[in-house]
């Protein structure tokens, strides 16, 4: 994705706030384009000299959570190389390498994500 002026404006605490106040973690909050949200949300990442991955440690997905949880969601969801899925699911694994890990169980700090992600797509939001 390309960087817009509006990518440039923003930050990862502030994109992840924006996730995190969407319709998907919160029941009266505003629909998102989760999967450019995602990008944009890799994309100042990566242009970051250091990131703090504490950034929301003490809500319902940490930065680090919500990366893990989306890509799992991403791998199930995604509609080929041509779908703003796939190219979400590859910005993320920029950042996330899943090595031999696998999907997230309930017992796991990005599982949150995961399931709430899931439930979106469900929802026909892709």
């Amino acid at each position: 994705m390309e960087t817009t002026q509006e990518t440039k404006n923003q930050t990862t605490e502030s994109i992840h706030a924006k996730i995190l106040a969407s319709s998907i973690f919160r029941a009266n909050g505003p629909s998102i384009d989760l999967c450019n949200a995602l990008i944009e949300l890799c994309n100042c990442i990566n242009n970051e000299e250091e990131t703090d991955w504490s950034i929301g440690e003490f809500t319902e997905a940490s930065l680090d959570s919500l990366i893990v949880g989306a890509y799992w969601s991403l791998t199930e969801w995604h509609g080929g190389q041509e779908s703003i899925e796939y190219a979400a699911l590859s910005a993320l694994g920029g950042i996330f390498n899943p090595g031999m890990s696998s999907t997230p169980t309930e017992d796991d700090n990005e599982y949150t994500a995961y399931s709430l992600i899931n439930a979106y797509f469900e929802e026909g939001n892709h």
